[in-house]
C-alpha cells in the first residue's frame, strides 16, 4: 500500500474541512450581503453560543449536543518545514487537486487564500452571516428548489439532491487521518486566525465551539415553510430563523443529509478531544 507523503496527507484536513463547508453553502443569491471575513473583534468572545435552543417559538425538535472542553490541543513538532500562510495556495491547491481531480479542483475550489478563508468561514458559522465570498468552494449546483402551495412556500425535499456530489466525497474522509493533517498543519490555521484580528486565544477552541454549535442545529420532522418577504426567502417559524448562520444551512441541506453531516463532525470531534489534554484546574486562593 502506497504511504502518503506530506502533501497528500496535508490535503485530508483541507478536503475534510472545505467538503464539510461545501455541504453548509449559502444560496448564491445571498452573495449582496457582502464581503465581510468576520465580525468585529469585540464580539468575537461573546457572540458564538447556539442561539437556537434559546429562541422563542421553536416548533422543531432540538438536537442536544456535548459543550466544548477546556483543553489544550497537543500539536506535534512539526516534522517538515511548514509554508508560511500568505504562501500555502500553491502546496495546498496542488496536494487538493492530487485527490479530487484537476477538472473537480478547477470547478469547485476557490485557489486564492485557502487556508484563510476555511479558518474565517469556520468563524462565521456560529454567527448570524457567513458571507459567500469568504467560502473556499464555489456554491452547491443549482439554486434552491421551492413549492408554492395555499399556505405560502415549502422546501422542496428535491433540494437535498444537490448536494449528492459532496455527500459522497465527503463519506471517503477518514476523521482520524484528518485530525492528525491537522495537527501537523496547525501553526498555520493559528496564524490565519492571529491574521483575522485575534491576538488571544486559540483557533482549536473556536472550531470546537463551532462544531458543538453545528451539532446542536435544529431536525425539524416535517416540511420546512419558508417566507420570502422580500428577494430572500426565510424561515417560516421564527426560531428556526433565528438559529445560526451554519444551522440554517444545514437544516436546508434536507434531514438525512443534516444526520449524516452531524455523525462526521461528531467523528471528527472525538477524535480532536483525543489529541487534547484538559487544562490543568485554577489554583485554590
Amino acid at each position: 500500500m502506497k504511504r502518503l507523503d506530506g502533501v497528500e496527507i496535508a490535503a485530508l484536513i483541507v478536503l475534510m474541512a472545505a467538503l464539510v463547508l461545501a455541504l453548509l453553502h449559502w444560496e448564491s443569491v445571498q452573495r449582496m450581503l457582502g464581503y465581510v471575513l468576520h465580525e468585529p473583534l469585540h464580539q468575537a468572545p461573546t457572540a458564538v453560543a447556539p442561539r437556537a435552543p434559546a429562541a422563542p417559538q421553536v416548533s422543531a425538535r432540538i438536537a442536544s449536543a456535548p459543550a466544548s472542553q477546556p483543553a489544550t490541543l497537543q500539536v506535534p513538532a512539526a516534522s517538515q518545514p511548514l509554508p508560511a500562510l500568505a504562501h500555502s495556495d500553491t502546496l495546498f491547491g496542488r496536494a487538493v487537486a492530487s485527490l479530487v481531480g484537476r477538472d473537480g479542483f478547477a470547478h469547485w475550489w476557490v485557489p486564492d487564500r485557502l487556508i484563510l478563508h476555511i479558518v474565517s468561514t469556520i468563524d462565521n458559522l456560529a454567527r448570524a452571516n457567513a458571507p459567500v465570498k469568504a467560502w473556499p468552494l464555489r456554491p452547491a449546483p443549482g439554486t434552491l428548489r421551492v413549492h408554492a402551495d395555499a399556505k405560502g412556500f415549502v422546501l422542496a425535499a428535491s433540494n437535498a439532491a444537490r448536494y449528492a456530489p459532496y455527500m459522497a466525497m465527503l463519506r471517503h474522509v477518514d476523521p482520524a487521518r484528518a485530525v492528525g493533517v491537522y495537527l501537523d498543519f496547525y501553526p498555520v490555521f493559528q496564524q490565519a486566525w492571529r491574521e483575522l484580528g485575534y491576538p488571544k486565544g486559540e483557533f482549536n477552541t473556536r472550531l470546537l465551539q463551532v462544531i458543538d454549535n453545528l451539532l446542536a442545529a435544529p431536525e425539524p420532522g416535517g416540511a420546512l415553510r419558508l417566507v420570502q418577504p422580500h428577494v430572500l426567502y426565510l424561515y417560516a417559524d421564527p426560531g428556526l430563523e433565528s438559529a445560526s448562520a451554519g444551522q440554517k444551512i444545514l437544516m436546508r441541506i434536507g434531514p438525512a443529509n443534516e444526520r449524516e453531516v452531524k455523525a462526521k463532525l461528531r467523528a471528527l470531534r472525538a477524535q480532536l478531544l483525543r489529541h487534547m489534554r484538559a487544562a490543568p484546574a485554577a489554583a485554590q486562593p
